[in-house]
């Protein structure tokens, strides 16, 4: 092996821009660092130039170069049986697998990880991994896989160092019971989550299993005791400064005061909520209390909240800079306007999210937009309309899409009644 010096003096020159934010200069540094170890034949030192690379283009949010570059450092690291550093690897691949939405990809690097662990006989990591595990089989619907994994976490972390992720654990399995249609035996492994989140002196897990608590106590209908505990997981959100937590919190409180039959305070929290997540610059999450709002007024037969609430949408879309968030938010108040029967405001709001969603090359979207566009436009007397709905139901039709199906007697009716 040649001499390592020039690659590591690059990666520490890496790191540090790294540590510094200045993903340009480590970027370039990193793939400095990356020839000469390469050079010098120092597999430890690439895989570490790959993982900083990994870093930078994830920080960019390039996740594909991301994970093309953990999976170059993953074979390097195997060459020198460092476990340690290729769980590490795997963890990352995992994240990054969960960020694109490939859960068979995370699944993968979750065993490959536990693998690793265990070779290396670290209890605490394998436990962490399988844990890991446990959620994925969970989202997948392996209710039972899941169920054996948190069981065989919660065996590797026996002991009183292990109280905090035993309470982890207990919250994962009252999940597994709700999935399960089981939310009394939920109840029971919440509340010995926040008893070893107690004893542990671990304020942060304590909030979280309050926070379960209230929701499992919520569902069974049991809104008393689901609102003391939603309430001092709210004012533990607070002390925090939880912003996110805060928010998911009154959402919950929300639900349970809805089903309560209180429905002023449940639109209370609601509005806290949005006002939380727009504090916290989460406009996404904004926009998904918007939708929750709206559905709500529905609900209740408020109208004008209803309304409301998708101008809002629209405005807190527009904060995220998505042309598809945007685009859905025009698409569903344009939606709301023509059932009330203002079409000035709903050919306004159609046509924006055409726009927005050509923009975003949302095909589809785009050709729905445009034949209710069509609607709107014949409704109020405009013979354009009639071109619109046949060039979007041509369009759908060349896609398969269902949605011609109720396109096509809507144009055909007016085919049939002379509408040029």
């Amino acid at each position: 092996m040649s001499d390592s010096g020039p690659g590591a003096r690059a990666l520490h020159a890496a790191l540090t821009a790294l540590q510094q934010q200045n993903h340009a200069a480590a970027a370039g540094a990193a793939a400095e660092a990356l020839d000469a170890f390469s050079s010098a034949g120092d597999a430890t030192g690439a895989a570490a130039a790959h993982q900083v690379l990994a870093m930078v283009s994830a920080g960019r949010g390039d996740l594909r170069s991301a994970i093309a570059h953990v999976d170059a450092a993953i074979p390097l690291r195997e060459q020198t049986s460092d476990n340690e550093g290729l769980a590490s690897l795997f963890q990352e691949r995992f994240e990054l697998s969960l960020a694109t939405g490939d859960l068979a990809g995370a699944r993968a690097a979750l065993l490959k990880q536990k693998a690793c662990h265990e070779r290396a006989g670290d209890r605490e990591g394998v436990a962490h991994a399988s844990h890991q595990l446990a959620q994925i089989m969970l989202q997948e619907g392996q209710v039972d896989a899941a169920e054996a994994l948190a069981q065989e976490a919660m065996f590797a972390m026996e002991g009183p160092q292990g109280a905090r992720a035993r309470s982890a654990l207990h919250l994962l399995l009252a999940n597994i019971e709700v999935a399960r249609g089981a939310p009394e035996k939920g109840v029971r492994h919440g509340k010995e989550a926040l008893e070893l989140a107690r004893q542990a002196r671990f304020r942060p897990g304590e909030i979280d299993a309050l926070q379960q608590l209230g929701t499992l106590h919520a569902a069974m209908g049991e809104f008393a005791a689901g609102r003391r505990a939603l309430e001092e997981a709210l004012v533990g959100r607070e002390l925090l400064k939880d912003l996110e937590g805060r928010a998911q919190a009154l959402r919950e409180l929300a639900t349970l005061e809805f089903a309560a039959g209180e429905v002023d305070a449940g639109f209370e929290r609601l509005d806290y909520a949005v006002r939380t997540l727009r504090e916290a610059q989460n406009f996404l999450g904004e926009v998904a209390i918007l939708q929750l709002t709206q559905a709500f007024a529905d609900e209740q037969g408020r109208v004008e909240l209803g309304d409301q609430a998708g101008r809002d949408m629209i405005a807190a879309a527009a904060r995220t800079d998505d042309a598809e968030a945007i685009g859905a938010a025009h698409f569903a108040l344009a939606t709301r306007l023509a059932v009330a029967g203002d079409l000035p405001g709903a050919r306004n709001g159609f046509s924006a999210a055409h726009s927005l969603q050509n923009q975003a090359g949302q095909v589809h979207e785009a050709a729905v937009s445009l034949g209710m566009l069509g609607q709107v436009a014949s409704a109020m007397g405009d013979p354009v309309g009639i071109e619109m709905m046949r060039e979007s139901l041509a369009a759908l039709e060349g896609m398969g899409s269902e949605a011609a199906d109720a396109l096509r007697p809507i144009l055909a009716e007016l085919e049939s009644a002379g509408v040029a």
